[in-house]
């Protein structure tokens, strides 16, 4: 264990010696808590609705400016066959449509549920949805006690309108976008965490390019124990680099995750060991530095951009959306939204047993591939 913990020294000297390595593993990942503060901060306060009205009806009219009239919504107008470019040139966050037969079918009780379209998910449409459906429900209700009838349901509608009601308004945070800034902050993280292990594992391949590596094993020591020291120092690296996060994110930054500290530190943990095996990965397959940073390059930027690190899972397709689970990063991000989400810590323990099973099969794939090296034959 002696020697195990020398290595260990030596690597992480090796390590923070190096400027540039305290820039990977420290200051880029604050990067990401810098991007979320300035996203939090810059983002409008209000859901910009694009409204298509098929129906033209003063039922729908009157929808319409009720939707305008509230502080958390602004009103876009929006025909049928721009749907899509408004909602991909980010003119408006979603679009509702309303149907031809709206007031028809208000009047007859047959109507159900306005379409809302989106390519950024429930974190936005879920507040116009949860408007709307009681906007819809005291339509219904009023239609029922006018028996379906037109008249009735006019005169019962306008009393409706200019009845004098007094509403006390209560101003309540929405933390809907700030939770979404947040969970992307952490995908951005979980980026910068595997960058650093590409960095981390270089240390192998410097040590074989400078024949350091089979001097080690001409001791009396094991390979076993020089892959345990790496592993035990780019996990020390890894919980610096979380330790470092969680403090300025919460206490310089005053940032909110709306998780737990002690679970926020177990899920970045748990990808801690996804990092290292993935670095071991690369030393293991790669036979130089160079072809370690292409290896690398085309694994961590793909995969992170269809597990949901850049943007939110729900603006990708479908078949994409199920790809993504082929990832740990996936896990990770629906384990943190799920929590966001008021979730506990029992119902997400299945996602990073997941996240978990990657990191083992990242070690065994590794660590055999490097007991295997061809070139330790003459040593071994």
């Amino acid at each position: 264990m002696k020697q195990v913990l020398l290595l260990t020294k030596s690597i992480l000297k090796r390590t923070f010696r190096k400027k540039s390595n305290i820039i990977t593993f420290i200051l880029l990942p604050l990067l990401a808590v810098f991007i979320a503060l300035f996203l939090n901060a810059s983002g409008t306060s209000y859901s910009k609705i694009g409204v298509v009205d098929l129906n033209e009806s003063y039922l729908s009219k009157d929808m319409i400016k009720s939707i305008d009239s509230k502080k958390n919504f602004a009103v876009v107008k929006v025909s049928k066959n721009n749907i899509n470019k408004q909602l991909l040139d980010k003119k408006v966050d979603c679009v509702v449509v309303i149907p031809k037969d709206f007031h028809k079918e208000i009047i007859e009780g047959n109507f159900k549920k306005l379409d809302i379209i989106s390519v950024r998910g429930e974190d936005i449409t879920s507040w116009i949805k949860n408007y709307l459906n009681y906007y819809i429900d005291t339509l219904n209700n009023i239609s029922v006690v006018s028996n379906n009838n037109e008249k009735t349901f006019k005169d019962m509608y306008d009393g409706f309108k200019k009845q004098d009601l007094k509403l006390n308004y209560k101003s309540i945070g929405d933390k809907t976008k700030s939770k979404s800034v947040t969970k992307q902050s952490i995908g951005l993280l979980l980026v910068f965490m595997l960058i650093a292990s590409s960095t981390a594992s270089s240390f192998i391949l410097k040590d074989k390019a400078n024949k350091t590596y089979y001097r080690i094993f001409c001791s009396n020591i094991s390979k076993s124990k020089y892959i345990m020291a790496n592993v035990i120092a780019n996990f020390i690296i890894f919980l610096i680099q979380i330790f470092v996060i969680l403090f300025m994110s919460l206490h310089v930054l005053k940032l909110n995750f709306y998780i737990d500290t002690k679970i926020m530190f177990i899920i970045l943990c748990s990808f801690g060991f996804v990092s290292i095996g993935f670095g071991i990965i690369i030393a293991a397959f790669s036979k130089s530095l160079n072809q370690s940073s292409y290896l690398s390059n085309i694994l961590i930027t793909p995969t992170c951009m269809l597990s949901g690190c850049f943007w939110p899972l729900d603006m990708m397709p479908n078949f994409m959306q199920k790809l993504a689970n082929i990832f740990p990063q996936t896990w990770i991000l629906k384990a943190i939204d799920s929590l966001q989400q008021g979730k506990s810590f029992n119902e997400v323990i299945s996602y990073l047993s997941i996240v978990i099973l990657f990191a083992v099969s990242f070690f065994i794939i590794g660590i055999l591939k490097l007991t295997k090296d061809e070139n330790l034959k003459s040593i071994f």
